[in-house]
């Protein structure tokens, strides 16, 4: 018999978090994330629930919040809770996008701040122009149109508002595999050098049959500072070419509820190395193999 999912506990994730944060020199507020904690209590119990991590030293340990097959209007209760503006242009991204039909919408939180990012889950892939051209999208984000069709980048499966980066996120579900010509196409959009020929390979051999593929855009000037690759990894903590010392603790250290622990690797590009760094993500409560199998075969149908 499969072993079943601790029911998520507020105190204990607390404490994890903060353990891990500490570990980690990360910033941890318990008075902010209690907060986050309370404006979204209703829905914790059914969450899908995630720790992310990059390999810039100190950065934030962000969590977040999917809330699967529920639609939740989160823009009503992050203004409720005073981290955003109702009728700010963010928020009215947020909305504009989640009124596709079966669109979920999920949230990144930074525990020493509050709202990071609210995500946009398509049940059913949209299609590129349908997503840069409304109307409540700037004029420079609709502009890049032609540069990631251009690319080969058509069909969507999330995007994301990012509140503390001032930028949008556009995702893209695109064939596993990886070929030297294709990755310097697509890290070109952010001005990068090509990937080396190793990490060609890497993502490569990660990212069978589909992958995601995402585009960072500045909604004020259309610039795209990144973009980046994204793969399930098998324990990633001994992942043979994962170097950096912090990704490695992370994965090494992170809790998690879930009978079984999914991880996923992020290899981001842009101009300068400021733009180019690695990104984690481990599942910490909610996961389930059903699930995942549920939102792929969804994509694909």
């Amino acid at each position: 018999m499969a072993a079943s999912a601790e029911k998520f506990d507020r105190s204990t994730f607390q404490s994890e978090l903060s353990t891990l944060c500490h570990s980690l020199d990360a910033p941890y507020s318990s008075k902010v994330t209690e907060q986050i904690l309370e404006a979204f209590d209703e829905y914790l119990d059914d969450s899908y629930v995630w720790l992310r991590c990059t390999s810039k030293p100190a950065d934030v340990v962000n969590f977040r919040l999917a809330f699967h097959g529920k639609r939740i209007d989160t823009t009503a209760i992050l203004a409720s809770a005073g981290w955003i503006g109702i009728d700010d242009e963010p928020a009215k991204m947020v909305r504009s996008w989640s009124s596709q039909e079966d669109a979920e919408q999920w949230c990144d939180f930074d525990p020493s701040r509050g709202i990071a990012k609210t995500w946009i889950y398509f049940r059913r892939l949209q299609p590129i122009q349908e997503i840069l051209c409304t109307h409540d999208l700037p004029a420079p984000v609709a502009a890049r149109l032609p540069d990631l069709q251009a690319a080969g980048l058509e069909h969507v499966n999330y995007a994301a508002v990012d509140y503390a980066n001032r930028s949008i996120n556009v995702y893209f579900l695109l064939p596993g595999g990886l070929s030297a010509e294709r990755a310097a196409r697509y890290v070109a959009l952010a001005g990068s050098t090509p990937p080396s020929e190793a990490d060609v390979q890497i993502i490569s051999d990660n990212t069978h049959p589909m992958q995601t593929f995402g585009v960072t855009i500045v909604p004020e000037t259309g610039h795209i500072p990144r973009v980046a690759f994204y793969a399930p990894i098998e324990n990633a903590e001994n992942f043979p070419s994962l170097k950096n010392e912090r990704m490695r603790k992370f994965f090494s250290e992170h809790p998690s509820r879930d009978p079984r622990k999914l991880h996923i690797l992020s290899w981001s590009y842009g101009a300068g190395d400021s733009k180019t760094y690695m990104k984690g993500e481990a599942s910490y409560a909610g996961y389930s193999e059903e699930l995942s199998r549920d939102m792929f075969l969804r994509w694909i149908e």
